[in-house]
Parts: structure tokens; sequence; C-alpha cells
């Protein structure tokens, strides 16, 4: 590794097959969700672990430089918490903070999205262009977050394997690093 800290192409990618096999092994032990009929790019979005354990799993329909994105986490536990966290990733301050409502236009209404052809509710926030929802589907805890995607097109479903989106995650850190 340089002393600035920055990864040679070398150790970069061997990094990248460690996460890799990380995820793949995580994946096994979590139930994830995505879009149905999505055509465009995918890959594996949060990955987070605490203590070793695996407390979010996202899959990610778009890539960050897309205008149109969507982000479903499963989560362990309280999947309003997680909204929150990725509200306050996103615009800086938490839904929670008293002035939430005025610097940011705000919509919190109980949202039907379809999961394996069931309508479920689920909780949002956020504007029409960025949205959050959070709610429950067959007692998996889930995170929407989207950009430019309405909620009313949402229709997820449970997915088994998660090498498609390990497979674009690669392909789009190869185009925006380069590499092998």
């Amino acid at each position: 590794m340089d002393v600035t800290g920055h990864l040679s192409p070398d150790e970069f990618w061997r990094h990248i097959d460690r996460s890799v096999d990380r995820v793949r092994l995580g994946a096994d032990g979590i139930r994830l969700f995505g879009l149905k009929g999505w055509k465009g790019a995918t890959m594996i979005g949060d990955w987070e672990w605490a203590d070793d354990r695996l407390s979010c799993a996202g899959l990610m329909h778009g890539t960050p430089s897309d205008d149109v994105s969507i982000q479903i986490n499963s989560v362990v536990g309280d999947p309003f918490d997680e909204m929150a966290r990725a509200v306050g990733r996103a615009v800086g301050f938490a839904p929670s903070e008293s002035d939430y409502g005025n610097r940011y236009r705000e919509i919190r209404d109980a949202v039907p999205i379809l999961a394996d052809d069931v309508r479920t509710d689920f909780t949002s926030w956020g504007g029409h262009n960025r949205w959050w929802a959070a709610g429950e589907v067959d007692g998996v805890s889930l995170v929407i977050e989207s950009r430019n995607f309405p909620v009313e097109d949402i229709d997820l479903i449970e997915i088994e394997d998660v090498d498609p989106y390990l497979a674009g995650w690669q392909d789009h850190l190869r185009t925006v690093r380069g590499g092998m």
C-alpha cells in the first residue's frame, strides 16, 4: 500500500474480491428484494455489519450516477431507524430533527407497494423526486430509497441470487475506477 493511503490497483481489486465473498456469504442469511421487471443496471447497494453481523443488505436498481435509481434494503431490526439514517445520509439531517419539515418538502403517508403480488402498506417520507419508504414484507423489514422513480410503480420480488447484483457492482467499479 502507498504511504498516502491509496490502494494500488492490485490491492483495490483484492479488497473488492474479499467484499464480494463477504456479501455473498451474508446474502445466504437474509431475504433480499428487488424490482420486478427492471431493465436497467443493477448492483449491490448498502451492505452494513454491526459486530460482524449483517444489519443491512441493499440491492440497487440503477447506479449512483443515474438520474433514476431505487435501492431496496433488507434490514435487521426496525426499518424506521434505518430509514431515518438513510434520509440523514442523503440530505444531511434526519426526519426527527425539529426543522426537517421546513428544510425539506415532507410527505408522511401510507403508500401501497406491491411485494410478490401482495399489496403492503409502507410509510413514506420525502418529496416527489426523492423519497424513502419503510415497511415489512412477510416478516422482512425493508427500506426503499428512490430518486426519480414513482412510488406507485414499485413492484417488489424476492431475489434468490445476489450474483448478478455483485457482477453489476464490479462492472460499475471498473467503469468509474478502471481496472481488471
